[in-house]
């Protein structure tokens, strides 16, 4: 059977420009790849069986054969995968067929491809092949080439991302592709920020309960001798949850301290002179490699995210907003970070040398928003504490609950109220140069450098405790990085001078609209003239 899954073009009876290209195989490498993972996979039973004798029992030998099982079903299934996997570029067209089961269809035309990207975990790079990833900037997965040699790979990324074949103007490009300027690497005290996790003890207690699993194949209690060894050390008590908490700890960073050492090996970020313009490339990764290219001319701002119980330290995540590039992914990092996580004085830092000009946007004064926006968040803090008592009031009416647990969300309000308090603090917006400075948010607080003529319109939301209080909130969409930035509860004249400032076209349309008319907060409309980048 033949499935057309997810044809990314504008006519669907398009055809390719060249029906005389041929189809390509990924590289035969891959075949000795899944040959050597196979007898891999093997080893568990084998060595269980060897060690403890053909005779033991075969409940206390499912863990190794579950692994051998699993092992084998990714190796076969990954041969099936190379056998039936045809690819080809044309003229006009990146061309896939694939499917283990049931026959898949994949095409992205080549004007809408955004980023072309290539890594290689362990095998790949022993195999010297890498995995090729092709995006056309949409929310579906990329085309994913799994596997193709190195030289392929780089050949694929030059071809697809050029604007023009021109083989003079390529090989210039080539001479000038060694003109990397370099903007930030890995520093190696990053690692306190990555490793000192509060979710490093609940990791570090997945992680013990692996090891004992594991060990329990050779017959070793390890959680057991563990115990022993706590037990003669502290009495029985707090003391006894506080060494297991310490071990857990110590497991779990360490294990995100190598996590951080395999991503991030020799991370570098450098600005790579191409032969139309302009990129920013990252590498990385130590077993596994990773190398991802965005393109300046899609760039349209900067993103820093801060988690709340990690502000402290003045730690934020840093990402680029940019048309075509993913903006998460649950195997690695998404291609729009630029930096690792680390301190909020780096991130500034690369950020004015990431953006063009010599405007630091990040680092000028917001403007606050009104106290107005603090009663409305200590109002939501009152009416979730006293909503929950109520409810727990009825319930322990009914003996569901204890019936003193009611009091517990009354106690918790100053506890809200700091929480409405933070919330307020990072309320704020500015407009420096060409870019529209946002800030906003509890649990991470987000701020977002975004030039406007990337600004699409303005949303405008009003709720009858908003009415009240004389605030509005107002978000902004845009074609690039997560679509909708927010700036909520300012003042109504705070948001005239905000529109005015991010999109004057839209505010001098409106007023010669209705002169003589009392001004009314209304839905945003698309404006003709302003540039609405392709996803």
């Amino acid at each position: 059977m033949t499935s057309l899954d997810a044809v990314e073009h504008d006519a669907c009876g398009q055809q390719p420009a060249d029906h005389d290209v041929p189809w390509e195989r990924l590289n035969g490498r891959l075949i000795w790849v899944n040959l050597v993972r196979l007898l891999l996979s093997l080893l568990p039973t084998g060595l269980s069986m060897l060690i403890f004798g053909a005779g033991r029992r075969m409940p206390d030998l499912w863990p190794a054969m579950v692994a051998t099982g699993f092992g084998v079903f990714i190796s076969v299934s990954d041969v099936v995968r190379w056998l039936r996997t045809r690819y080809r570029v044309t003229a006009d067209l990146v061309e896939i067929k694939t499917g283990r089961v049931m026959r898949v269809y994949r095409q992205i035309p080549r004007e809408r491809i955004r980023a072309v990207d290539h890594k290689a975990k362990l095998r790949h790079r022993v195999a010297g092949l890498r995995v090729v990833l092709i995006s056309s900037g949409r929310t579906r997965p990329a085309l994913k080439l799994d596997a193709v040699s190195k030289e392929m790979a780089e050949a694929l990324r030059r071809e697809l991302m050029r604007g023009k074949a021109d083989a003079e103007a390529e090989a210039e490009a080539q001479g000038a592709a060694a003109q990397e300027t370099l903007i930030s690497q890995v520093r190696w005290f990053w690692i306190f920020y990555n490793a000192i996790n509060i979710w490093g003890v609940l990791v570090g207690g997945l992680m013990l309960w692996s090891l004992d699993s594991l060990l329990d194949l050779f017959t070793v209690d390890l959680i057991g001798a563990l115990d022993r060894v706590i037990g003669r050390l502290v009495p029985e008590g707090p003391g006894t949850y506080l060494l297991w908490v310490a071990i857990a700890a110590v497991l779990g960073t360490g294990t995100l301290t190598s996590g951080f050492i395999k991503e991030n090996w020799h991370f570098r970020l450098v600005r790579r002179v191409k032969e139309d313009g302009t990129e920013l490339v990252t590498r990385q990764g130590l077993l596994s490699t990773r190398e991802v290219h965005r393109d300046d001319r899609r760039l349209r701002g900067v993103h820093l995210s801060e988690p709340l119980f990690w502000r402290w330290i003045r730690l934020t995540e840093t990402t680029v907003i940019s048309t075509g590039l993913a903006n998460w992914s649950l195997s690695s990092e998404p291609a729009s970070s630029i930096l690792p996580r680390g301190p909020v004085g780096e991130a500034r830092r690369v950020a004015a040398l990431v953006l063009p000009g010599d405007v630091r946007p990040l680092e000028a004064p917001l403007r606050r928003h009104p106290s107005a926006a603090l009663y409305r968040r200590l109002l939501w803090a009152a009416a979730f504490c006293a909503v929950t008592a109520g409810l727990l009031a009825w319930l322990g009416a009914t003996r569901a609950v204890p019936a003193w647990i009611w009091v517990i969300p009354l106690w918790a309000f100053p506890v809200t109220a700091g929480l409405a308090l933070i919330a307020f603090r990072a309320l704020g917006h500015t407009f420096v140069g060409q870019y529209l400075v946002m800030r906003h948010g509890l649990s991470r607080r987000q701020t977002a450098a975004l030039q406007r003529e990337a600004v699409l319109g303005l949303k405008v939301r009003q709720s009858l405790v908003q009415r009240w209080l004389g605030l509005v909130s107002v978000g902004v969409p845009t074609a690039a990085g997560l679509r909708f930035y927010q700036a909520p509860d300012m003042r109504v004249e705070q948001f005239m001078t905000f529109a005015g400032e991010s999109v004057p076209e839209l505010i001098a349309e409106f007023l010669q609209s209705a002169p003589d008319e009392k001004a009314e907060i209304s839905a945003p409309r698309r404006l003709p003239d302003r540039r609405l980048d392709e996803e």
